[in-house]
């Protein structure tokens, strides 16, 4: 388990997870992205793979993926090392009589995983701003590449752009992690298979993968409204700024689109976020693994 791995493996093994995680998940990223900035009717998943496909081919569905990846590192050591760290902390406060084992519960869980969600959210904000700016329809043709995007947002913008929409980043996320992290908590204790000690690598990573993957879809349908004003807000052009902030966003949005609207690209974000949730955590563990097995 990785509660005993060191601060140094913690942090690598979830910037790998997050890699693996970026890349997998990929054309399934976009399209959500697609889906949240459309403010009309979204075509089904299908024909709009096509139609991104028939605007720049295959690698089109790939536009963004540096910044992703450049961003997933951190982010990623930020909430499976914050995670875990948060964790250590709040069984430190825990009751109990003096040398007793203490547990972890729903509730440290839960408080772990939201405060994790901060820290990845400070730290994600940036990617993310890139990210949008270059799958946005917007802006198309705007910026060249990721590098032209960074140089472009700083001598039109300012530094200070970066940092646009992080209200709701950090109530995206810490949603997010705090609902996976319980979930993930909650199927463990209650299911069968952990009770076993004779548990092969197999079933240890199909166990994961599954929880990981539930966990993950039921956290998106509590933070997909965050979701959607941050991608909204992050993709807005600088001369038509229709949402000055996430409370304004969420009325303007809830008014003329209706709950719905909050909703946008909920289907490929479950996808995207219970598929990137199964993968990052089954390679997240599996990395702390092999690492305590080479005694880095």
């Amino acid at each position: 388990m990785s509660s005993s791995a060191s601060p140094t493996i913690l942090t690598y093994a979830g910037g790998i997870a997050g890699v693996v995680e970026a890349i997998a998940i990929q054309p399934l990223e976009f399209i959500k992205v697609r889906f949240q900035l459309n403010t009309g009717s979204n075509a089904s998943i299908v024909q709009t793979t096509r139609d991104v496909i028939a605007e720049g081919g295959f690698l089109r569905l790939y536009r963004g993926l540096l910044p992703e990846l450049c961003g997933m590192f951190p982010t990623r050591s930020a909430m499976y090392a914050g995670n875990e760290m948060a964790k250590r902390i709040l069984l430190s406060f825990q009751g109990g009589e003096e040398g007793s084992t203490k547990k972890e519960t729903m509730g440290i869980a839960g408080m772990a995983g939201f405060m994790s969600g901060i820290a990845e959210a400070v730290v994600a904000n940036p990617f993310q701003i890139i990210k949008v700016r270059l799958q946005s329809k917007e802006h198309l043709g705007k910026y060249s590449n990721s590098f032209d995007c960074v140089k472009t947002v700083l001598r039109e913008e300012g530094i200070a752009a970066f940092s646009i929409g992080i209200q709701a980043t950090i109530i995206r996320n810490s949603i997010w992690n705090g609902v996976y992290f319980t979930t993930m908590f909650c199927i463990k204790e209650k299911t069968f298979l952990l009770s076993t000690n004779d548990q092969s690598r197999l079933q240890s990573t199909i166990f994961s993968l599954f929880t990981g993957f539930i966990a993950g879809v039921t956290a998106t349908a509590f933070n997909a409204p965050f979701d959607v004003l941050k991608s909204r807000i992050q993709g807005q052009c600088p001369k038509n700024v229709q949402y000055t902030s996430t409370l304004d966003a969420f009325i303007k949005i809830g008014r003329r689109e209706g709950i719905s609207g909050l909703y946008k690209g909920f289907t490929p974000k479950a996808m995207r976020m219970g598929i990137g949730g199964a993968v990052a955590v089954t390679t997240f563990e599996a990395v702390c693994e092999i690492a305590r097995g080479l005694e880095l």
